[in-house]
């Protein structure tokens, strides 16, 4: 089923952040959504901490894409190629999401 929002969150070595901005995600009240974690090459923990959370929140079409390091520009346009939703958020790893942020979308 498509979603109604695609959350493109663009990640370079914010491990530490990026379980916060998922779950600031998967806590909204709009529930029709998925999440697209793009990791543009990074050094640290960064893609093994997103394959835990794709892991950990199967039912909200969590998905991770794995890139060399190209730059954000790079990483949000892979992402947005990769959406299926009718309304696209980008979102940085270390910003979190009001719980009622895409309802008001």
């Amino acid at each position: 089923m498509r979603p109604k929002i695609s959350v493109i969150i663009t990640c370079y070595n914010y491990a530490r952040f990026l379980p916060e901005a998922v779950e600031s995600v998967i806590r909204q009240t709009c529930q029709d959504f998925e999440i697209i974690i793009v990791n543009d090459g990074s050094t640290d923990n960064s893609k093994e901490t997103a394959k835990t959370l794709t892991e950990k929140y199967p039912k909200h079409q969590t998905r991770l894409i794995n890139e060399s390091n190209k730059g954000l520009a790079t990483a949000r346009n892979v992402g947005i190629g990769k959406a299926r939703g009718r309304y696209i958020l980008p979102l940085d790893a270390d910003d979190k999401l009001h719980p009622q942020a895409l309802r008001k979308m």
